[in-house]
């Protein structure tokens, strides 16, 4: 299977060391390879009747070759929100094959989805606490020499990477994690046997599946987890209207000196899953107006102009300005915001 990798220098290849308070046993691989395998067949008979001495053949062995499995395995993906950083999707290298192997381990945004983590690392669980600790579990760099997984064992993989600030709610970012088999206690990568099976040593045979971004049968494989956003989508809209005039009153009142300006201000969230908490407005009438004392309101409460006793103040916070501090917008909630000024 084939994909588009934006960046290639992104991912790292990583060599990867297995702890004994990370690894988990799994199912079994079969007999373990180097093992030596004999027997021999017996023959009864008679002559005239009478038992004759049982004859024994020679003893026909051959030896347990290495048979290379492995898989890698993303079972669920992580949500994040933008700006955050070390945001970790949790992966499991499993040794399915019947020989003791090491692995390195690379790491890298696919491409063709909605935009790419950064600062990808890798981290391997070290035992101590569930789920990804940076100050506990072991970061690993380019170049690391791999150790050894056992055959039916496993362990967790942690991908880490930071969200862009730019990413949207609903938007998806992939990362394929590869695992490539090395010899066991070495950094080389496992060979396959060709041509016929050496029936006094132990030959290699590739027995993996297909991967996410590599062919069965080549001693690789990889999966592809998601970060997926979940984040506020907030929206901003002003409108102005003029409520009364020093002539007209409230009756078709016209923008002339004196009159007043009512604006209203709309913040809305699109999300349809998630609010946006400690929303700040910062509203600075403009030039030629004086802002009316008093006339700040949230959702249709009045507020009072000083600042510290409630969401909203007037050249407290900020000078010179309205300032309204919203605790929540909620998932397809809108906060409505009025104050008024007079035109000078």
């Amino acid at each position: 299977m084939q994909y588009n990798n934006k960046s290639n220098t992104a991912g790292l290849i990583l060599g990867l060391t297995f702890f004994i308070g990370g690894v988990q046993t799994v199912h079994a691989a079969g007999t373990e390879s180097g093992i030596t395998i004999s027997n021999s067949a017996t023959v009864d008979y008679q002559v005239g009747g009478v038992d004759q001495t049982q004859l024994t053949s020679n003893a026909a062995e051959f030896v347990v070759d290495n048979r290379v499995d492995l898989t890698v395995a993303n079972p669920s993906g992580t949500s994040v929100v933008p700006n955050s950083t070390a945001q970790a999707l949790t992966f499991t290298v499993t040794n399915t094959g019947n020989t003791e192997q090491g692995y390195s381990l690379s790491a890298a945004n696919t491409g063709g989805d909605d935009f790419d983590m950064t600062n990808v690392a890798i981290y391997i669980e070290d035992g101590t606490t569930p789920g990804f600790q940076s100050a506990e579990d072991t970061q690993y760099s380019a170049g690391a020499n791999a150790s050894d997984l056992a055959a039916d064992t496993s362990t967790t993989v942690y991908v880490v990477a930071d969200t862009p600030a730019t990413a949207l709610d609903g938007e998806a970012a992939d990362i394929v994690l590869t695992a490539t088999t090395l010899d066991a206690g070495t950094s080389a990568i496992t060979v396959e046997t060709v041509g016929a099976n050496n029936a006094g040593a132990v030959d290699v045979v590739f027995g993996d599946g297909a991967g996410a971004a590599d062919a069965a049968s080549d001693g690789i494989h990889s999966a592809i987890g998601t970060y997926t956003v979940t984040s506020a989508a907030l929206t901003v809209s002003k409108s102005v209207a003029v409520t009364d005039d020093p002539f007209n009153g409230t009756t078709d009142p016209k923008a002339i000196p004196g009159a007043t300006m009512r604006y209203t201000i709309d913040v809305q969230n699109g999300s349809t899953t998630t609010a946006a908490d400690n929303v700040v407005l910062v509203d600075a009438p403009p030039a030629n107006t004086s802002y009316e004392v008093g006339t700040i309101t949230l959702n249709g409460a009045a507020k009072t102009d000083g600042a510290g006793d409630d969401e909203a103040d007037f050249n407290g916070t900020n000078a010179n300005a309205v300032t309204v501090t919203i605790p929540t917008v909620a998932a397809g909630g809108t906060a409505t915001i009025t104050f008024d000024v007079t035109i000078d």
